[in-house]
């Protein structure tokens, strides 16, 4: 990994010199910087005090996430994604970036363990979403200011009791992912796919992959299979090819041919998903996406193990052991919503078993 890799990747001409390259990072991903910045520092060009700054501060926040996983992993069995696994296949002294800290348990009474934890780092915004039915899956997502919150993006933890929620359509809910760590890798990246377009920082990470020491192409091939994953992790494969040397990696495109047109013929069987429910509940039965807009934080629900649904009319809160929330499918709620919300919440005397 070296400033040359770097301009071809940006596509940007070496004679234009590293501000450009700076510049270029910046707009194709919020943390590329952060490598960009350790590259020129490793190679010993010259950096401003505002650009040292920027680095150093990259890195405390690279050294904040290994702490709360390791302080979270003391007490909890986690299984960590993509960030800090990745990171270890970089050089030393290159700083892959890291946007948030990902991390799976086995099952929701194990997430709220890992949350309660996560809260000792005053998070000014814990999200919580629910999906899938008949087994109804958690997603929270907690997030506080960075150390400088006008330059830097915010500090974020993400806890799912699934490790791949696929599209919510032909892609199912996959709770648990392969041991081996750069297949999974492989796979956190590809589903990647179902949320944005690949950018160069993708690219980059499956060069890195590739310098190293992989299973078999028929065992990559059948964790692909297995996972619904085929066509996005060709097409990351064809895409980073186009940018960056593929080492080991190369020949897997060619050999999930097959695969990619199977999952492709498996997906366009399934039947298409009906309409979105209008009412909430039946949404929440349907194992829709529903998101929780908070309503209040809670303390005192110490021997709460698991989220709890209280229905009311059309509605849904989700009564969780942080905090409560009304459970919405998109991101507009009317302000006489939010009220009959509130209104319910103060209604119920006891909380439903």
């Amino acid at each position: 990994m070296d400033l040359a890799l770097l301009y071809d990747v940006l596509d940007v001409p070496e004679e234009n010199g590293p501000g450009h390259l700076l510049f270029a990072a910046r707009k194709q991903h919020y943390t590329l910087p952060y490598l960009v910045l350790s590259v020129l520092a490793r190679e010993g060009s010259p950096m401003s005090e505002a650009a040292r700054g920027e680095l150093a501060r990259a890195q405390r926040r690279a050294d904040h996430y290994r702490a709360v996983l390791a302080r979270v992993a003391a007490e909890v069995p986690v299984r960590v994604l993509k960030g800090p696994l990745l990171a270890a296949c970089y050089p030393e002294g290159v700083l892959r970036p890291q946007g948030d800290l990902d991390l799976v348990t086995a099952d929701e009474p194990e997430l709220w363990q890992v949350v309660r934890l996560l809260l000792a780092e005053r998070p000014e915004h814990v999200g919580v979403s629910v999906l899938g039915a008949p087994e109804r899956h958690v997603v929270v997502t907690l997030s506080r200011p960075a150390e400088d919150p006008l330059l830097d993006p915010e500090l974020r933890y993400e806890v799912a009791t699934a490790a791949l929620v696929g599209d919510h359509g032909t892609v199912p809910i996959r709770a648990a992912m392969p041991t081996n760590a750069p297949t999974a890798n492989l796979l956190a990246l590809a589903e990647e796919r179902f949320q944005r377009p690949f950018h160069p920082r993708d690219a980059l990470d499956i060069h890195r992959l590739g310098s190293g020491s992989v299973p078999s192409l028929p065992g990559l091939v059948a964790a692909a299979t297995e996972y619904h994953l085929a066509p996005e992790l060709r097409e990351l494969l064809e895409y980073a090819d186009g940018l960056v040397p593929l080492g080991v990696l190369a020949p897997l495109a060619e050999a999930l041919v097959a695969a990619e047109a199977a999952e492709r013929g498996r997906r366009a069987a399934v039947p298409a998903a009906g309409p979105l429910p209008r009412d909430t509940a039946a949404a929440l039965a349907d194992g829709r996406p529903l998101y929780g807009l908070p309503l209040r934080r809670v303390e005192g629900r110490g021997d709460w193990t698991r989220a709890r649904i209280h229905r009311f009319g059309g509605e849904a809160l989700l009564l969780t052991p942080v905090g409560d929330y009304l459970m919405v499918t998109g991101e507009t709620v009317s302000r006489e919503r939010h009220a009959a919300a509130l209104d319910e919440l103060g209604r119920i005397a006891e909380v439903p078993a």
